[in-house]
């Protein structure tokens, strides 16, 4: 019983992590995920939402499009409304009016896609501010293997012992 359990809590610990890196692989290909805060781009990104952004080059982004800037505080993701000759004027899908800041184009980090994946912003989050957590299942996980690796080991040579006998 004792080791069903133990298997359980395992499984539950490799998917756990498994997700996690399943969220930060596409950063290799320059996709770099964004949690949702706020429901000013509602229906279009949900809160508790992971939406992904790249690199674009500034001159492409066309009227429309979902752009990822840095304000003073938070990083945004709004809809590129109107491009003028200092930056760029933006809303959010949800808001009556454009934003007050024009956007500078060194603010810009980038496009979001036009579709994010719901809810998974929240375990990404709390992962990302618990790291502490990441550490000590990559541990338990690394002892699992050593322990299986171990007990293969002693199986083996209790099989060529009896062998010998």
């Amino acid at each position: 019983m004792l080791t069903k359990i133990k298997n359980l809590i395992f499984r539950i610990v490799y998917i756990l992590i498994l997700v996690y890196l399943m969220i930060y692989i596409p950063s290799f290909w320059g996709y770099n995920p964004l949690v949702v805060v706020s429901g000013s781009m509602e229906p279009s990104l949900k809160v508790g939402g992971l939406l992904y952004y790249n690199e674009k080059n500034k001159e492409d982004f066309k009227t429309g499009d979902i752009i990822v800037f840095k304000s003073k505080e938070h990083i945004v993701s709004h809809r590129l409304v109107e491009k003028t000759e200092t930056g760029y004027i933006t809303k959010g899908d949800a808001n009556n009016t454009t934003d007050p800041n024009e956007i500078e184009q060194t603010q810009l980090l980038g496009e979001g896609t036009k579709w994010c994946i719901p809810f998974l912003g929240y375990y990404a989050d709390f992962i990302y501010s618990n790291k502490y957590l990441l550490y000590i299942s990559v541990a338990i996980i690394t002892l699992d293997l050593c322990n299986d690796a171990y007990g293969e080991h002693k199986r083996k040579v209790a099989k060529n012992n009896e062998k010998m006998e």
